[in-house]
């Protein structure tokens, strides 16, 4: 069904749709751009729904008196439109025509009121059973490969983008499913769990404390790191409470072994009060003050440093003691220092992992030493994975040491529970 026919059916996105899904399940679809107007949503908060429905009004005009009679247009929502032809059009004369309306509609002016005139850019994601050479491709999956290649543009900053089985995209989005997927299951099977790296006195070679690292131990006993499954945990519903879990059961080995560990919260878990307020509680109620290290990572991010220095202000209250991350990294780093009492600094792993080779990175850490001291705060180095780093730290003085060397991380809970 051609949109053109009935203006009046763009407003009815349901139908719209349902026909749209009939059209592409219908396999008579030679080529498909994905549209999507830049930052829509953004301009409905601004400007209020009328203003992005009229906008959207705007654009299926302009599109259906550019484009011949045998594109047929869609609206799929949130400023999103599909645009569909058969076979008798190539991928060249499709990708001809949207590059032409791309720039057209790039110069049009759009009123959203009396005093407000915007311009618009478009992204543009196409699928097409063609290859550039106009041959036809034996698979074809048109609406996925033209929602992946949408993405590509926003990833790439590029405003139009023919999918290709190059393209990375898929891979990523499949990837992102079946870590999603792990997450949540782990959080259901309570499999998310703390292991600890011991952190090493230079001075004596005792165990001074432990860094509680996450891990997802799966049912076949695999070990899961944070750096495959962090970033998409922090994007579910479930992370509060899976932060709250881990953080309770490294609380539990701290009482039952009589350690000291360190526990590590990003900006944006402090600045949230259902994590930093139940944390404070957490250590108060537990009177866990004098065993806490609370470890900022993700430091670049801090925006309001007055925030930050009131919850720390609060943590010292309780005994606890506080370090950075990745130190020697960053203009925040020092802002950090200037704004918020510190007890550790722990140097970035990149000056220590070759430090026994490289003289430049073992000034730096010298220097960064020197700094510490003079404000009374200890260092610590990580990836210390080798005895001649182990040495080199020590001879620049560092207080502290983490790595394979010393110890790798293991799970205190488990040792724990075999031991009762």
């Amino acid at each position: 069904m051609d949109v053109r026919n009935n203006l009046d059916f763009v407003q009815n996105q349901e139908n719209n749709i349902n026909i749209f899904i009939k059209k592409i399940y219908s396999r008579n679809v030679a080529n498909l751009a994905v549209i999507e107007i830049d930052n829509f949503n953004g301009i409905g908060i601004v400007y209020g729904i009328k203003a992005i429905s009229k906008m959207a009004k705007n654009f299926c005009l302009k599109a259906l008196d550019f484009f011949p009679k045998n594109y047929e247009l869609y609206t799929l929502g949130f400023g999103v439109f599909a645009l569909v032809t058969n076979e008798k059009v190539s991928l060249k004369t499709f990708l001809k025509n949207l590059n032409v309306f791309k720039n057209l509609f790039v110069k049009h002016e759009f009123t959203i009121n009396e005093k407000v005139k915007i311009c618009l850019s478009l992204y543009i994601g196409v699928s097409s059973k063609y290859s550039p050479s106009g041959n036809s491709k034996y698979r074809f999956d048109v609406l996925r490969e033209a929602f992946c290649a949408l993405l590509d543009t926003k990833n790439s900053h590029k405003h139009l983008i023919v999918f290709d089985k190059t393209q990375t995209s898929l891979k990523n989005i499949q990837e992102k499913i079946k870590i999603t997927k792990l997450v949540y299951q782990a959080f259901v099977d309570d499999a998310l769990i703390p292991y600890f790296q011991p952190i090493v006195d230079l001075k004596t070679g005792a165990i001074f404390k432990y860094e509680a690292l996450a891990r997802i131990q799966t049912s076949d006993n695999k070990l899961i790191y944070p750096k495959d499954f962090f970033k998409v945990l922090k994007h579910t519903v479930v992370y509060v409470q899976a932060v709250k879990r881990l953080i309770q059961k490294a609380f539990n080995v701290v009482v039952q072994k009589g350690i000291s560990i360190s526990i590590n919260l990003n900006v944006a878990d402090i600045e949230d009060p259902e994590i930093s307020e139940w944390l404070l509680d957490e250590i108060s109620k537990r009177n866990l003050g004098n065993l806490v290290t609370i470890e900022i990572t993700e430091h670049e991010r801090i925006k309001d440093f007055a925030k930050l220095s009131n919850f720390f202000k609060k943590i010292r209250k309780t005994g606890a003691k506080i370090a950075i991350d990745d130190f020697g990294c960053g203009y925040s780093n020092l802002e950090i220092v200037m704004h918020i009492p510190i007890d550790f600094i722990k140097i970035d792993g990149s000056f220590i992992i070759d430090i026994d080779q490289d003289p430049h990175k073992a000034q730096i850490v010298a220097g960064i030493v020197n700094f510490a001291k003079a404000l009374k705060i200890a260092t610590i180095a990580e990836f210390v994975s080798t005895r001649e780093i182990y040495k080199k730290v020590k001879s620049l003085e560092v207080d502290y040491v983490q790595g394979y060397f010393t110890g790798k991380p293991i799970n205190l809970e488990q040792n724990m529970l075999k031991s009762q």
